[in-house]
């Protein structure tokens, strides 16, 4: 008979050896299932931040490129005008480029430096691969433990 709860004082029932394998196997794929809910949501995290940084690059790329054709276009009429008002505005304008993409920059910057590793999922994933290869946990009991080791007393098969 077979005690399906931890109240010692709950009379044990009968289960099948089929009823207690599919037990096992339903609360095994309930484990699963919370495993990749939580790597769902720690990737779900991790993707955001990463296409938040990828639209910064994105854009700071093309400022940066903007700026780039503005100071070209800015050196190219400073050597042809000697006078401030045609490439002194290109000069401007190229600086805004260059202002708005140093702020993008370091808003990239500033998220890449906040990524984590889904130390959860990490874990866990450890800990099955582990349990797959039949490894203990460090504070696991094992079955050599002796009840005295467990609970520091001494049991004798002897009773008196």
């Amino acid at each position: 008979m077979i005690n399906t709860t931890n109240d010692p004082s709950t009379p044990p029932t009968q289960r099948s050896i089929g009823e207690l394998v599919q037990s096992i196997r339903d609360e095994l794929l309930g484990v699963v299932h919370h495993e990749i809910d939580i790597a769902k949501k720690e990737f779900t995290a991790l993707a955001i931040k990463v296409g938040i940084i990828a639209a910064c690059a994105a854009v700071l790329l093309f400022l940066l490129l903007s700026a780039w054709v503005m100071l070209l276009f800015a050196a190219v009429t400073g050597l042809q005008n000697t006078g401030l008002p045609d490439w002194a505005s290109f000069l401007i304008v190229a600086g805004v480029f260059i202002v708005i993409g140093a702020v993008l920059g370091l808003v990239a910057y500033l998220v890449y430096r906040k990524l984590e590793a889904p130390e959860t999922t990490i874990e866990t994933a450890q800990g099955v691969v582990g349990a797959v290869q039949g490894k203990r946990r460090q504070n696991a009991v094992s079955y050599d433990d002796t009840f005295d080791e467990l609970y520091g007393k001494q049991v004798s098969a002897r009773t008196d």
